[in-house]
């Protein structure tokens, strides 16, 4: 292959020179014009032949079938779109269903647990007012019956306080307890 390339290389170099010695360009030679208006002619009726009836058609099938791959393409495109538009759709619909149901749940679940921490509370405050009132008479008889063993509980106070201060042992009365605490309440 590079001999022949080298070889028709050097055979047209020779024929450049041989037709420069004649007497300049041989394109501009007038005497050629007319074989290469033919050959002119013959070529490009020759290309326009084989571009019209062999490679255009060529690519305009190729170009249709691209048109109709890329309608296919745009067509699926369009309809898993409009199916993932409805899928979204469902989500928001349902996730919206069952937002309200739980919306509703724990509403019903805040209502029940009111109701029954309202009782308790109604409960709780029924059993405090009961202890309340069970402690104030409680108190009430334990200060009665500390008022009435008041006069026992000091007069055995102050024999004992005698008996350690004096060293001897007597036995006090309540009876003059009583009219020693009676003159002293009249007074005040």
């Amino acid at each position: 292959m590079f001999k022949k390339v080298f070889f028709s290389s050097f055979f047209f170099a020779e024929l450049v020179q041989a037709a420069s010695e004649n007497g300049g360009m041989p394109q501009l030679n007038p005497e050629s014009f007319s074989s290469q208006i033919f050959w002119l002619i013959v070529l490009f009726s020759l290309l326009f032949l084989v571009n019209h009836y062999i490679f255009l058609p060529r690519l305009e099938k190729v170009r249709k079938k691209r048109d109709e791959i890329i309608d296919e393409n745009l067509n699926e495109a369009k309809k898993i779109n409009e199916s993932i538009n409805s899928l979204i759709e469902k989500m928001k619909k349902d996730f919206d269903e069952a937002k309200n149901q739980q919306n509703l749940a724990i509403k019903d679940s805040y209502e029940k647990n009111k109701v029954l921490l309202d009782k308790k509370i109604h409960i709780l405050n029924e059993e405090f007012e009961n202890k309340k009132i069970n402690l104030t008479k409680s108190v009430e008889s334990n200060k009665l019956k500390i008022l009435q063993d008041l006069p026992s509980i000091c007069v055995k106070l102050s024999d004992n306080l005698y008996e350690k201060i004096m060293e001897e042992k007597i036995k006090g009365d309540i009876t003059e307890f009583n009219k020693i605490v009676g003159e002293n309440s009249n007074e005040s």
